[in-house]
């Protein structure tokens, strides 16, 4: 199966944030829209004629999901997290260190959860917008952190992974 990736570093934490797509003209999913990501999403989705579906949560930290209902919202997606991790949709702060809270004091931020949000558990494949990622559950960084990787296993195509901050 071929992909179209797009990546870029969003926001203040330049946390990497991912279009992936079967092609141009296709339905894709996002994954991890952090801080400021809304932006960088739309332009790679004019400039592939994309449709988002989904938006895949690796980790309910902030620098990962700040921008999770705005890119959900925007284009009627559904968020996937795992249930441990899905409280930070609405109350990011509860996952946040006092050093990373301390740099968001003066500003007056509002968080709630999507729409439409899934839970994913271990083990599971996601069949989104004709691309397949098999849900590895890798608790540590947080309570419900996962990674994302394709089941291709065909010759000559590397199995692809989102790790978020695992790796």
């Amino acid at each position: 199966v071929r992909m179209l990736i797009a990546g870029f570093p969003a926001g203040p934490w330049g946390t990497n944030c991912y279009v992936a797509a079967t092609g141009a003209g296709a339905e894709c999913v996002v994954i991890d829209p952090g801080k400021d990501a809304a932006e960088g999403v739309a332009a790679i989705v004019a400039e592939h004629k994309l449709k988002p579906v989904a938006v895949l949560v690796t980790h309910g930290h902030i620098d990962h999901m700040w921008s999770v209902a705005p890119v959900a919202g925007t284009y009627d997606a559904t968020a996937w997290i795992h249930p441990a991790d899905r409280h930070l949709l609405a109350n990011p702060m509860a996952g946040m260190s006092k050093e990373t809270a301390s740099m968001l004091l003066g500003g007056k931020y509002e968080f709630a959860e999507p729409d439409s949000v899934e839970e994913m558990t271990d083990g599971q494949t996601l069949e989104l917008a004709g691309l397949s990622f098999l849900v590895d559950h890798t608790p540590g960084h947080t309570p419900g952190s996962v990674t994302f990787r394709t089941p291709y296993a065909e010759q000559d195509i590397a199995e692809l992974m989102f790790s978020g901050d695992l790796l």
